[in-house]
């Protein structure tokens, strides 16, 4: 299968997606899959939106090997995105933020494999980012790893609006490092 090109059939997607063609349709038809139709009347589909799908889905994902890993690190501390990166490596991009708009526009402009969020941080409501950031297709894969205060309600709220990963502040760095490891794979 060549992975390589823009636009695929969909016999090609249902291989990709390790499905039958009946599904591949299934999933157009009811918006969950976007395609566009051929003069013919023949469906395609984009290969960035096949990638899209399948990360969202958490289905193994032939794309992922081809680009390099996005994380964002939204922290007043600066330091932190180093610290990140010297633990991680140079096989993932990073960028920072040090302020809640800041940190928006990155996420929807960068649109990151894993957020890491202080939910301190000054203006952000990070409750909400956590309720709206799955509504937004393509931010929707995006890992939220939240640090929050040592409030178990707040971690529990956090984890209800939809971030997977919810860290106390007293846990300290190795207890974030873990969390970003995990929302990695």
């Amino acid at each position: 299968m060549n992975l390589e090109k823009e636009v695929y059939t969909t016999f090609e997607a249902a291989k990709i997606c390790n499905a039958n063609i009946t599904s591949i349709k299934n999933w157009i038809e009811q918006g969950e899959l976007r395609a566009f139709r051929t003069p013919g009347g023949h469906f395609r589909i984009e290969r960035k939106v096949l990638d899209d799908f399948l990360t969202r889905h958490r289905m193994p994902n032939p794309f992922a090997s081809q680009r390099q890993r996005r994380v964002l690190v939204a922290h007043p501390d600066r330091g932190l995105v180093e610290r990140v990166q010297a633990r991680f490596g140079d096989k993932i991009e990073y960028d920072s933020a040090g302020d809640a708009l800041d940190a928006l526009l990155k996420l929807g402009q960068w649109q990151p494999d894993v957020a890491v969020i202080e939910s301190s941080l000054a203006g952000l409501d990070v409750f909400s980012l956590c309720e709206k950031l799955g509504s937004y297709e393509d931010l929707a894969a995006t890992e939220l790893v939240v640090i929050c205060g040592e409030d178990a309600v707040e971690a529990m709220n956090l984890r209800g609006a939809g971030a997977r990963w919810v860290v106390a502040r007293g846990e300290g760095e190795d207890a974030v490092m873990e969390a970003l490891r995990r929302a990695l794979l």
